[in-house]
């Protein structure tokens, strides 16, 4: 957000600001759980995105959101995932999860 003394954003602030973006959202994307390889064969992709996704710290909702998924189906796969890893917390299980 601009201050009120400063000048409205002009061509070049956008064209840097979309170059920005670009530019995280490359970085984000390479920011996945390295999941141990013994254990990526017992996780369904559903289970492996839902991992990667509570790694970044988003909430049931928030996945929910980004997986276009009920928060009920979240809780599923997550009650699914504890049981396959023999864990009772998000943190054991991403801690479990890492290679």
């Amino acid at each position: 957000m601009r201050g009120r003394n400063l000048p409205s954003f002009n061509e070049d602030d956008l064209i840097q600001l979309s170059s920005l973006c670009q530019c995280l959202s490359v970085r984000f994307a390479t920011l996945r759980l390295a999941i141990a390889p013994s254990l990526i064969s017992c996780l369904t992709p559903r289970e492996v995105d839902v991992a990667e996704l509570v790694a970044q710290g988003f909430t049931n909702r928030e996945i929910a959101l980004k997986l276009h998924i009920s928060r009920d189906a979240v809780k599923q796969v997550l009650k699914r995932m504890f049981q396959k890893l023999n864990v009772s917390a998000r943190a054991e299980m991403v801690a479990k999860l890492k290679a």
